[in-house]
């Protein structure tokens, strides 16, 4: 039965238009199905086939410890049981492996999504987006805020989600920076295909990318191989391995970016902004999560296709 869990896996994430995000989420998926199996509280009958895991029964009982964080790769105490949202990517990596192994699935009701925290105000991304513009050109203005000035623009005036905003190029952006494009990756069970847009970019954003590209420009000078990303890391961090002597390897700045680190980096220089911003006229401080920025603005691109 697990020969026909990897070939399901590995049907699935071979088919057009199934992002790296959720190839990623489905061996996540698969990964936790097979601890579940070992367990001996499972239920015996779900390891007969693929059909038979996929049942009522099985599968609500994997998608139970998965949220209670019972199989976790790691276990940990006290460990926070999992979002709404994760829930929802398991059930629907669920569906998405039964569609590749041409096997049905019984899922429970899918639990309803928290309710989504307000958006940045009009007002503040007015005063955000002066910042912008006093900041882009400050001498000696440190690395990782220069970057979010550049960022925090670029989703102003795209709307980019920020595994699009990882997958951004140098040469995505115009040659006079007036225009990025951007390729938008289906979310939760769409099965869409990518569509590439084109956004005009504000003078604000102009001015911020102009500064943040200098930056850029000398942090990936030493860095072997691919250059081509537009975020990169602007100080050093662990690559989550350890050299010969047990000491943990760092990955030197000018690395791209990936979501996650996008997200830290964003929250990390955001609380800076918002201590330099406190007592200004009209300025609340800016959520510590990219999400909320994004759905603060409806994006219209001056072109759109699908790919």
């Amino acid at each position: 039965m697990l020969d026909q869990l990897d070939r399901a896996l590995m049907r699935a994430t071979s088919r057009d238009g199934v992002s790296p995000a959720r190839a990623r989420q489905l061996r996540w998926v698969v990964g936790e199905l097979r601890r579940a199996l070992d367990r001996e509280d499972f239920p015996r009958g779900a390891r007969a086939s693929l059909s038979d895991l996929f049942a009522a029964e099985p599968a609500e009982r994997y998608l139970d410890l998965a949220a209670r964080g019972e199989l976790r790769l790691r276990a940990a105490a006290g460990a926070p049981a999992s979002t709404v949202a994760s829930v929802r990517v398991r059930m629907d990596c669920l569906e998405i492996l039964a569609r590749a192994a041409k096997v049905p699935v019984v899922l429970p009701e899918r639990p309803a999504m928290q309710e989504l925290k307000a958006p940045v105000g009009a007002r503040q991304r007015s005063l955000l987006h002066g910042w912008l513009e006093a900041a882009a050109d400050r001498p000696g203005a440190d690395a990782g805020r220069v970057r979010l000035f550049a960022l925090v623009g670029v989703v102003l005036d795209t709307g980019a989600r920020a595994g699009e905003l990882c997958a951004l190029k140098v040469a995505d952006l115009a040659p006079d920076l007036d225009a990025v494009t951007v390729v938008r990756k289906p979310q939760a069970r769409s099965v869409a295909p990518p569509t590439t847009e084109r956004h005009e970019l504000s003078d604000h954003t102009r001015a911020a990318m102009r500064r943040w590209l200098d930056v850029r420009e000398e942090l990936v000078q030493h860095v072997e191989g691919t250059r081509t990303a537009l975020w990169v890391s602007v100080r050093g961090n662990h690559a989550g391995v350890l050299d010969a002597d047990g000491h943990a390897r760092l990955r030197p700045p000018g690395m791209p970016l990936m979501p996650r680190g996008l997200a830290r980096a964003y929250t990390r220089t955001v609380v800076q902004v918002n201590a330099d911003m406190v007592g200004r006229p009209g300025w609340e401080p800016l959520p510590y999560r990219l999400e909320q920025l994004r759905r603060a603005v409806e994006p219209h691109p001056t072109e759109s296709s699908q790919d």
